[in-house]
């Protein structure tokens, strides 16, 4: 017969078990430590079950099977979801003020990204930040600026520092004028806009800048709805009386304790998340705001027109939510914005690649492509935005 665990242990266990729950939870030590806790509550709930009687005995023994459950689906949900596979040095992405998130210094961060399916590797660069904390784009050191604004297409995820958006923009003007990358890896239009409401980069951008640039595809609702799992920290908006009002952070005190938590759980990602992303009207209306707000105060602010390169989405992306490509398109053209269509579509349907494989950002040759097209809308409709000698 089984030896029976002597009581006083069975009592010792209680706060040993509840220390270690709460060491898991807080420290994170291993990327699977949400079912060590699961885990470790079950034990927990075993423990005081055998110490209970009647009616607290059978109350433990249900939680205990939920709890046992809950284990189960969160070991096969972390099984069947794929694991990370991108490796980037400590500290280029940190919590920041204002922003939400930036890198913690200056400096060069290596970043890998690697194929689980055969340990092959993607792709490996370096993301090289300068003294201002903006990814280092090699142009004119002074003069009205051209500043790229955006998210990690922008910045220039996997490919390297003269392989990105704005550095391909600067090297067609010859150098000669002085370009700005301001994107970052998860930003999106509330960035955008607060940066400017804030004066963030004021001093770096200069008194008189000629252009902002601000590359955009309809999944930014995600964002500045801050239903994707990144946008805890970041700016959010909303709208009252048709107006942009800022409201703070996504999320704040319990709120932002609730979605962290939840966000460490493999069961959550891989059955809520997908769901939670999908957009409604209410989002697209506050993303196409928030982008009508940001165009109308680089105009009035800094006297600065804004193109925005736009990339079309499957039309199944945007059902039922009352907007399409186009209409997105034209009220962002009606804001005031000059508008081109940079999805390279026939570029792809030719045979070119212009993502990056598995990771899906752009390419190299899409980069030099886009820069290409925003060129040639400055040329056309913004005659006098680049020097006389950088065209």
């Amino acid at each position: 017969m089984a030896r029976k665990i002597p009581f006083f242990i069975q009592i010792i266990l209680i706060p040993l078990l509840i220390a270690a729950i709460l060491l898991v939870e807080l420290k994170h030590p291993f990327p699977k430590f949400r079912l060590a806790a699961l885990v470790l509550v079950f034990a927990l709930i075993v423990d005081v079950a055998i110490l209970a009687r009647g009616k607290t005995r059978n109350l433990m023994v249900v939680l205990a099977s939920l709890v046992f459950g809950l284990s189960l689906a969160e070991g096969a949900a972390g099984a069947i979801t794929p694991r990370s596979v991108v490796k980037i040095d400590r500290g280029w992405s940190v919590r920041q003020p204002i922003m939400g998130w930036g890198p913690e210094k200056a400096g060069t961060y290596h970043a890998q990204m690697i194929d689980p399916s055969d340990n092959s590797i993607i792709y490996e660069t370096n993301y090289t930040f300068d003294s201002d904390l903006l990814r280092h784009t090699v142009s004119a050191d002074s003069g009205p600026a051209i500043v790229f604004f955006g998210d990690s297409f922008t910045f220039g995820d996997g490919v390297k520092n003269e392989e990105t958006l704005p550095q391909d923009f600067a090297d067609l003007t010859g150098g000669k004028q002085h370009v700005l990358n301001l994107a970052l890896t998860g930003y999106s239009p509330q960035q955008f806009l607060h940066e400017m409401e804030t004066s963030r980069f004021d001093k770096v951008i200069g008194p008189d800048p000629k252009l902002f640039v601000f590359l955009t595809a309809a999944w930014h609702a995600e964002r500045t709805s801050c239903k994707a799992y990144w946008t805890a920290h970041a700016p959010l908006y909303a709208l009252e009386d048709g107006r942009v009002v800022f409201k703070g952070d996504c999320n704040e005190g319990a709120s932002l304790w609730w979605r962290e938590w939840l966000g460490n759980s493999a069961l959550y990602s891989y059955l809520i998340e997908p769901w939670r992303h999908k957009v409604k009207h209410n989002d697209v209306e506050l993303y196409v705001s928030v982008l009508e707000a940001a165009v109308k105060m680089a105009k009035e602010k800094y006297g600065a027109p804004t193109i925005i390169p736009y990339l079309r989405m499957p039309k199944e992306y945007l059902q039922g939510t009352g907007f399409t490509n186009d209409s997105i398109m034209q009220r962002l053209s009606d804001s005031g914005a000059i508008v081109i269509d940079a999805s390279l579509q026939k570029e792809e349907a030719a045979g070119a690649q212009i993502s990056i494989r598995i990771d899906g950002h752009p390419t190299p040759y899409a980069n030099r492509v886009r820069a290409a097209q925003i060129k040639a809308a400055i040329d056309e409709k913004l005659p006098g935005v680049l020097l006389a000698d950088a065209k």
